[in-house]
């Protein structure tokens, strides 16, 4: 038993000498950031319900690859529904999961990004027949990204999206989050 726990610390220290350089690689002072938004957004092609203010959120999970580059997972939803109808649909909603690229820059005192990213996308709600609707699509999403450190470890971030989603009705969205950002 004694030989089994020796043997599994071992192999734990290999791995994490061997994990070791491609974190110290990276030149961050982070690898990995988690963060939280809140946010407004819309489709501008929907008619009725083009309004850009449905409110929303989204969770980015994010790993440093390279020096100012990150790979990033952003999944949320966005609440279609202020206006009576979204297209066709009532209650609407916008679910999502992208992942892709953002390019980093560093300013004085904030950091901007820009990234490409594709994902799954779902449009929910109700018919005026009262009948569920559901589509699932692919879709293309590119933005913007600015933050504020506010300590080494917690920053304050900003981003602008546009998708590209090949949904039956509405296919340009377009999303603006704000929210905190741990780095650790």
């Amino acid at each position: 038993m004694i030989r089994n726990h020796r043997l599994l610390g071992r192999l734990l220290l290999i791995c994490g000498l061997l994990l070791l350089p491609g974190a110290a690689g990276a030149q961050e002072l982070y690898t990995y950031s988690v963060g939280v938004f809140g946010g407004i957004g819309g489709s501008f092609d929907a008619d009725p319900g083009g309004s850009l203010s449905n409110t929303g959120y989204q969770v980015n999970l994010s790993v440093v690859t390279e020096p100012r580059t990150q790979l990033v997972l952003r999944t949320g939803r966005l609440s279609l529904d202020q206006d009576k109808f979204f297209g066709s649909l009532r209650d609407a909603k916008l679910s999502y999961a992208t992942i892709g690229g953002e390019y980093r820059v560093r300013q004085d005192f904030y950091e901007s990004g820009i990234y490409v990213a594709l994902g799954g996308y779902r449009l929910e709600g109700t018919k005026a027949s009262g009948r569920d609707s559901r589509d699932n699509s692919w879709g293309l999403s590119v933005g913007v990204t600015g933050e504020l450190p506010l300590k080494r470890w917690l920053g304050l971030q900003a981003e602008i999206s546009g998708h590209y989603i090949d949904f039956n009705e509405e296919q340009f969205f377009a999303m603006g989050n704000l929210g905190l950002v741990v780095h650790f």
